[in-house]
């Protein structure tokens, strides 16, 4: 397999797409262990480029559906008169869609909002995690979260995972 490949496959997986780098990482610090450092810095490079990919979807999403938020809270506030008539909620944009997915069925609540933002950026060191850490990346571009900070902590729970890796296969 190519290094560009790896970086491709490392840049997926660090997305909201399924997929785990680290295999294709192993495998290629087995067959080529004297490029060690530089497959280390390609998958590095290339999973850390996803996760952004993540927050700035997040920072998106954010802007698209605050007009949105306001929008609702003032339509909520003004009932038309086909509403009292017995007629269900108004069909939704897909934005609106996205926004009621947040907040309903992925449970993002005001609780849990306090709790990522208790924790903060630093959320971030787990960016890595399966399952988890995707979301830790869009929730902290959706929050707002610092994007120096957030960007240097996610490049760093990557390379910490990756050096795990090599230094286990070594």
């Amino acid at each position: 397999m190519s290094w560009l490949a790896l970086f491709g496959y490392s840049t997926l997986a660090a997305t909201l797409l399924p997929g785990g780098s680290e295999i294709v990482l192993a495998g290629m610090l087995i067959e080529q262990p004297e490029s060690a450092f530089w497959l280390w810095l390609v998958a590095t490079l290339g999973n850390t480029l996803g996760a952004c990919v993540t927050f700035f979807m997040g920072t998106l999403l954010a802007l698209k559906l605050k007009p949105l938020t306001l929008a609702r809270q003032s339509h909520s506030q003004t009932h038309t008169q086909s509403e009292f008539q017995g007629n269900k909620e108004p069909q939704r944009t897909i934005l609106q869609n996205i926004r009621h997915r947040l907040t309903h069925q992925f449970n993002l609540s005001a609780k849990r909002t306090d709790q990522l933002n208790r924790h903060g950026a630093w959320l971030l060191l787990l960016s890595w995690v399966p399952f988890v850490g995707d979301g830790f990346c869009l929730a902290a571009g959706y929050l707002g979260w610092p994007k120096k900070l957030s960007l240097s902590l996610i490049a760093l729970g990557k390379a910490v995972r990756y050096g795990l890796l090599w230094l286990w296969l070594v």
